[in-house]
This record gives structure tokens, C-alpha cells and sequence, in this order.
């Protein structure tokens, strides 16, 4: 009697074992979403979203995932964006269940553009789909640095002639016009660390300056840059054409820097000296 006491107790004592260590192990599942990334790829002005997925989850396998972006306000709807794992748009090995894209920060691929002007935060989720069961995890990430812009670019003449020689050896003629380059940063216009451009003569195949920034300022030393106003955004320089020139082509290309070493996308002249 006291041994089949004892065997009942054993196999009871068995079963909650079995049954605690089949709890346990569901309750282990990992959940299937994982290292949910985000990048702003400012020069090509690309948004890059990744994620690590498992291949099945809760019985289920993996059919899809998405992003749900609502860029810089978390009340946006959100556009929905396929990830993939093929190793096609911005997704680097097929099928490692690694899954991404990259998309345009643009109007006519997304609703939820980044604009220029946003520094804080950006808000998106993963949602996978496995069999009929949603399973989303939700991030925001700060964006960080933005680089700057530069908005309008002022070059006063196309084509300029080359002053005539002053018939006083102690005197040389000059021709000056004023460039300038109004510029803005997410950051404040204290983050630009520096408005330049560097002259290229088509014809000798040369740089002025050697090839080295020449620089606007924004100082408000009209006497000295030409700039008219200090801290307004608008980077200034008098160029000075004397009649020693040499005629050409010349392409300018002009670009921003801030103190984050990031540069503004260029903007190009062109200017016809005879």
C-alpha cells in the first residue's frame, strides 16, 4: 500500500515536472523581431530601415514585413513599405533573415518626408506578418546631425569683360560684384562652420587658389567681405576681376560645412570672363 502511495506521488511529481519544463520553454520563445535600425542617408537622400527576423514564431512562418513610417510626428498615418531579404534595394545578403530597404525621403515615394528643417526625433514599427498572427515592434530614433543646405546661390553676371589697362603703371582697373550664398542648418546657423567655392578655368584646365576653398563670410564687414549683415544666413565675398585676368570658362561650384564635418550638396555656376 505504502509503495503504491509512493509510485502515485512519483508520477505526479514527474508530470508537473514535465508540464513546468513545457511552460518554460514557451515562455522562452524569443520574440521574432529584433535590432530594428534606421539611417538618414543624407547625400543621396535615402532612408534605410533594417530589422533581424526569425523564421517561424508561435507555430507560424514568417509571410512578410513591412515598416510603418511616420517620419518626424508619431500622429502621422503611416506609409507602409515593404522590407526585403533578396538582396535587392538596399538589402545587402538574400535571405540571412536580415530584412531592409532603402527608400527617397521624396514626396512621390513617401507621404511622411523628413524636411529639411527637422532635427529631433523620427518614428517608425516593424510589422511581420506570420501566418493569420501581427506581430509589431515600434522604435524612434533621433536623427542627429543634419547637414546644411545651402538655399540660393547669387552670382550677378554670366559673362563679364575684362577691364581695359590703366594707362597709369601705379594704378590697376578692376571689375567687383558681390557673390553670396544664402545657407541653413536644422541645427542653427552656428553650426555652419564654413561657405565656400572653388573656381575651376575650363580652358587651362586649372584651379584658382590652387584648388583650395575660397571663402563667403557671413560677418557683416562690408568693407572688407562685402557682407551686409552679420548672422543672417547670407554668406558674402566681393570678387575682384583685374585686367591681368585671363579669359575662359570658369565653373564654380559652391558647398557648406558644418562643425560636424558634413557637407551640403554643391551647387554649380558658370562665369564667362572675355
Amino acid at each position: 500500500m505504502i509503495n503504491s502511495i509512493l509510485k502515485s506521488k512519483l508520477v505526479i511529481l514527474l508530470t508537473l515536472l514535465i508540464l513546468g519544463c513545457e511552460e518554460s520553454e514557451v515562455l522562452k520563445e524569443v520574440y521574432p523581431i529584433s535590432d530594428v535600425n534606421f539611417h538618414y542617408l543624407q547625400a543621396s537622400n535615402k532612408l534605410f530601415v533594417s530589422a533581424n527576423l526569425i523564421k517561424n514564431y508561435q507555430g507560424s512562418s514568417l509571410d512578410s514585413v513591412m515598416v510603418l513610417w511616420k517620419g518626424v510626428k508619431l500622429s502621422n498615418t503611416a506609409d507602409t513599405i515593404g522590407l526585403l531579404d533578396n538582396g535587392t534595394e538596399g538589402d545587402m545578403i538574400s535571405k540571412d533573415l536580415s530584412y531592409s530597404r532603402k527608400f527617397f525621403n521624396k514626396s512621390d515615394s513617401i507621404n511622411n518626408v523628413i524636411p529639411s528643417t527637422a532635427k529631433d526625433s523620427v518614428f517608425l514599427s516593424i510589422l511581420a506578418l506570420y501566418g493569420t498572427k501581427s506581430i509589431s515592434d515600434s522604435a524612434n530614433f533621433l536623427l542627429g546631425n543634419i547637414r546644411p543646405k545651402i538655399e540660393k546661390v547669387t552670382v550677378p553676371v554670366t559673362t563679364i569683360e575684362i577691364p581695359s589697362p590703366s594707362t597709369d603703371p601705379n594704378v590697376v582697373n578692376t571689375v567687383e560684384f558681390l557673390v553670396t550664398a544664402v545657407v541653413s542648418d536644422p541645427n542653427g546657423i552656428d553650426d555652419v562652420k564654413r561657405v565656400f567655392f572653388r573656381s575651376y578655368n575650363v580652358g587651362e584646365d586649372s584651379w584658382m587658389n590652387g584648388g583650395n576653398p575660397i571663402l563667403l563670410y557671413d560677418d557683416g564687414d562690408k568693407d572688407s567681405s562685402g557682407d551686409l549683415q552679420k548672422g543672417d544666413g547670407e554668406f558674402s565675398r566681393t570678387v575682384v576681376i583685374t585686367e591681368n585676368e585671363k579669359p575662359g570658362t570658369f565653373h564654380w561650384t559652391f558647398e557648406a560645412q558644418d562643425f560636424s564635418s558634413a557637407y551640403s550638396d554643391t551647387v554649380k555656376r558658370v562665369l564667362i570672363v572675355k
